[in-house]
């Protein structure tokens, strides 16, 4: 009776020590966050169930019933086991937590496996010495002709190895590399390959010698800020400077463009028929350079495109088209400008000349239609998508004062004064507007002079009702007078844009 108490004391203590230790390692993967693979479940399970067979067969029912070798194996694989469990905890906390996770330090792949066998094997034959009494160290000696012939037939063998511990130090997990024709990112790497995934979810198998033998490019070693280029033509009719501020605009504002350092135009050269140039920008993350590229490129289309840039073609033609309308049916046209308070003043003869004058014009996502200070000559409206209307002020706070869709229009006060932007206006989701400039009105005011008194008066009725705050001062004195006298310097304003003095 005391013996099977005993029996059930051990066995009790050890299930209980097992679960204990499982739970304290389990628990500090969790408070770091740090996911243990099931593979350390198996092996602890293993673990436990094997020490309490060899206790069973001791001290147990089963005491007497087991062989003394099946004992002595158990015996050796719980030490084995054991010495296993240690090294792969220390591995994964000490090396992937602590080292490779918090510490970002780079550890080789290939080395860090030959560590934990060397350990492994060191282990094995210490456990050899201690449990079956057997010296490994002089079970058997090869002659020196065999050692030869051993090492001849696997030198491939041993270069492929030593190849994978020289490229894991300048070739890492996550890296982009390109060998010959093959680019992609570093999946694993192994002691004899290396694994990619290219752009297009392909796997590749690169041996590690091809790696030791060939030149290769390695896009993040370092540094993962890569600089892109983007060569565009031009007409010779454009001015350069024109082009090399139409495409600076064209990077800003595109996610993962750095700004520093900054976007840089450069003109390589004076082709046959167009003037080449090339647009370079720095993004943070080179993975994202086809997406980034692709975005800036779409944007240097319609930038160009609104700026009146060709982009020539190779050939010699002769192109004659006339300006599209914007709209379908004069009725369509009558419909928008009836919605507009600036342009009910005007008879349908003049609005349909203005309509045939506009422009439609593609802003993307994130660009910037005017800029909050910049002189301007130009009004918009609004015909699809989407506007935010920001303004900074003295202390550089950001105001977003509204948003713009479809219908609404801005610029007014611009396109007849000349006026700096009170605000910024960025594009929040591709849109199209409608673009009116100053040369446009400048037909009509001369004409008709009498125009300016009936457009200063909308101007100071909108001006007042949306810069409420701005106008404060103007709009609360008794009556009309203030009203009048804005009335009157927006009337001056206008003459004096237009060099209608004499009028």
């Amino acid at each position: 009776m005391h013996e099977l108490l005993a029996y059930l004391y051990t066995i009790f203590g050890i299930t209980l020590l097992s679960i204990a230790i499982y739970f304290a390692i389990r628990f500090l993967a969790y408070k770091r966050s740090f996911p243990l693979p099931h593979q350390f479940d198996f092996l602890f399970i293993v673990l436990t169930i094997l020490s309490l067979f060899l206790t069973s067969s001791q001290i147990g029912p089963l005491d007497g019933l087991i062989s003394i070798k099946v004992i002595t194996w158990t015996h050796f694989l719980i030490y084995l086991l054991t010495w296993y469990l240690c090294i792969f905890i220390i591995d994964q906390f000490l090396v992937s937590y602590f080292l490779i996770t918090v510490m970002k330090m780079p550890v080789s792949p290939p080395m860090r496996r030959v560590i934990v066998l060397a350990i492994v094997l060191f282990a094995i034959l210490i456990g050899m010495q201690k449990i079956f009494n057997i010296n490994p160290w002089a079970v058997y000696t090869p002659t020196a002709a065999l050692s030869l012939g051993i090492g001849y037939a696997l030198k491939d063998a041993f270069q492929t190895f030593f190849a994978g511990l020289a490229i894991s130090q300048i070739v890492r997990i996550g890296d982009w590399v390109q060998i010959e024709s093959v680019e992609g990112e570093v999946l694993t790497i192994t002691w004899a390959r290396t694994i990619l995934q290219t752009k297009d979810g392909d796997h590749v198998f690169v041996p590690n010698v091809e790696f030791h033998h060939k030149i290769f490019k390695n896009f993040t070693y370092r540094n993962k800020n890569h600089r892109c280029l983007i060569k565009i033509r031009a007409g010779y009719g454009v001015p350069p400077l024109k082009v090399k501020e139409t495409l600076l605009t064209c990077a800003e504002g595109v996610p993962g463009v750095l700004l520093e350092p900054g976007p840089d135009i450069y003109l390589p050269r004076y082709g046959e028929y167009a003037v080449d140039y090339a647009l370079v920008f720095w993004i943070k993350e080179y993975s994202q350079w086809w997406e980034i590229s692709t975005l800036v490129a779409n944007r240097i289309w319609y930038a160009f495109r609104r700026k009146g840039i060709d982009i020539p073609y190779p050939i010699r033609t002769l192109r004659m088209s006339k300006h599209d309308p914007v709209y379908k049916s004069e009725q369509d046209m009558e419909s928008l400008w009836s919605k507009i308070d600036l342009f009910r003043v005007l008879s349908p003869e003049e609005s349909k000349f203005l309509m045939e004058r506009a422009l439609k014009q593609t802003y993307l996502l994130g660009e910037v239609v005017v800029r909050q200070n910049d002189f301007g000559g130009s009004f918009y409206l609004v015909l699809s998508g989407s506007l935010e209307v920001v303004r900074r002020t003295k202390e550089s706070k950001r105001i977003v004062m509204g948003k713009l869709v479809a219908g609404q229009f801005f610029g007014e006060l611009s396109l007849l004064t000349g006026e700096r932007r009170s605000a910024t206006v960025q594009v929040v989701e591709d849109s199209e507007l409608l673009r009116l400039e100053k040369n446009d009105f400048q037909e009509i005011l001369r004409k008709r002079p009498d125009l300016m008194e009936k457009l200063a008066e909308v101007l100071v009725s909108r001006q007042s009702s949306i810069n409420e705050l701005t106008l404060r001062a103007e709009t609360s004195l008794p009556g009309t007078s203030a009203m009048e006298k804005r009335k009157s310097t927006v009337v001056q304003k206008i003459k004096d844009f237009f060099n209608l003095k004499g009028f």
